[in-house]
């Protein structure tokens, strides 16, 4: 008789504290789901933030007009610009353009593209010349596509010094989206080019180079970059090294781990 009620005790025991290791599985998997959510999806036509008193975005029309197919065999661009931005500081007039080259459109209706394209070019005595270029394309092995990340790039005069500051971010999709792709951040400021490049990865690590040229340019520029890879995080689209704020306030050049 006693080993009977034992046993009548032990099998609600064990029922709930089942139910409680299942319950507390499912909260540990939407937590997980809910940490790889997309929270801003980036879309093609994202414009870049820009400062209307030295910026401005030309409209479709301007761009056909104002890059002839003779400018563009001139500057070798060979696929659409689908945005381009004209800008002037105390140094000058420039002309920012953005292509991509179409790759195809996956079973998800997605777009997706292969090689992208920016030009910047300076405007004097009503003639264009090449100020720097970025070509990019995807590795074919592992990458489904690369586009320009607008919604993270900037045209303004964040130090205040008379001459426009530029800050254009790429990036590409893996095979598991974002988690595996890469960035790129390029800041353009008074005629240098410094760059800050980054690998996802769940598996092997994450890998963040930045140049050492970085930590020379005045500190307003440095918080703006540091905010937009702060947003990167937090929208999802880079997964930096837990610890990559202090890395940097070290002044690294090479931030890994997981």
């Amino acid at each position: 008789m006693n080993k009977f009620l034992l046993f009548i005790i032990i099998i609600p025991l064990f029922s709930c504290g089942k139910q409680t290791k299942d319950s507390n599985n499912n909260a540990e998997q939407q937590v997980t789901k809910e940490d790889t959510t997309i929270k801003v999806e980036l879309k093609r036509f994202d414009s870049i933030s820009f400062d209307p008193k030295i910026a401005r975005k030309l409209s479709n029309k301007e761009i056909l007009s104002t890059f002839t197919k003779r400018t563009k065999r001139r500057f070798d661009i060979e696929d659409p610009i689908y945005q381009a931005y004209s800008y002037k500081d105390q140094s000058g007039e420039y002309y920012l353009l953005l292509s991509e080259r179409f790759k195809e459109t996956d079973e998800k209706n997605d777009t997706l593209y292969d090689q992208i394209k920016a030009l910047n070019l300076s405007y004097r005595d009503k003639q264009f010349k090449k100020k720097s270029s970025i070509k990019d394309d995807i590795d074919k092995d592992w990458e489904t596509s690369i586009g320009f990340w607008n919604k993270y790039s900037s045209l303004s005069d964040i130090d205040n010094d008379g001459l426009a500051d530029l800050i254009l971010v790429y990036g590409t999709m893996g095979q598991d989206g974002y988690t595996d792709g890469r960035v790129k951040i390029i800041i353009y400021h008074n005629k240098r080019r410094i760059t800050i490049r980054h690998q996802n990865s769940d598996y092997d690590g994450r890998l963040t180079k930045i140049s050492k040229k970085f930590y020379a340019l005045p500190l307003q520029i440095q918080q703006n970059v540091k905010e937009k890879m702060r947003l990167m995080m937090k929208n999802k689209h880079a997964i930096f090294f837990k610890d990559w704020e202090a890395k940097m306030e070290t002044n690294a050049i090479s931030i890994d781990g997981l």
